[in-house]
């Protein structure tokens, strides 16, 4: 696990990635690239975002979850919908022997995505998958992340993510799921 930041370093990172995403929507660009030149800016957040991400994820594995847990990466790839979407995930025996309790489908992996919908000026951070960019509101934050300290910076949110996917998949199917307790 990393140090502990104090709460005003963390805020003072946040607060000034606030303003580079009020910046890219006034400009109509992310991190200063328009068009096409986004999805490097993308590409390149996403790898810097990697060992922070899993690191979390591992984290959860380790403490709640037995070690029985498989982390992945999906590198960003199409959404289908003329965006991308990149995500860390985290499945364990139990979360994929379970069923849906409210669908009886499958219950999903814990999933942090990383995502780029058709339209939008950048990418965002969310629980689960692809979003539904024309809705009303959007659960999100901004992926204002150029170097692996504003990455790190982003740890907090990561393990809040995290934890509201797996708080989810136990309100799916049972607290059974969780191997530790």
């Amino acid at each position: 696990m990393s140090k502990v930041r104090p709460a005003s370093e963390i805020g003072h990172l946040w607060l000034a990635g606030i303003g580079r995403h009020l910046d890219d929507l006034r400009s109509g660009s992310y991190e200063g690239e328009s068009g096409k030149a986004r999805e490097p800016v993308y590409r390149e957040a996403f790898d810097l975002l990697t060992p922070v991400a899993t690191a979390v994820l591992s984290e959860i594995n380790n403490t709640l979850l037995a070690s029985t847990a498989e982390v992945a990466v999906q590198s960003p790839e199409s959404d289908g919908r003329n965006g991308l979407i990149g995500s860390w995930t985290l499945s364990w025996p139990r979360q994929r022997e379970a069923s849906n309790r409210f669908s009886g489908g499958r219950l999903r992996p814990v999933m942090i995505s990383a995502v780029f919908p058709e339209g939008f000026v950048h990418p965002h951070l969310v629980a689960g998958g692809p979003i539904n960019a024309g809705s009303d509101t959007l659960v999100a934050w901004p992926m204002q992340v150029t170097t692996a300290q504003e990455a790190s910076a982003y740890e907090p949110l990561l393990w809040a993510i995290a934890a509201a996917e797996v708080h989810d998949r136990i309100y799916q199917s049972s607290w059974r799921i969780i191997p530790s307790r």
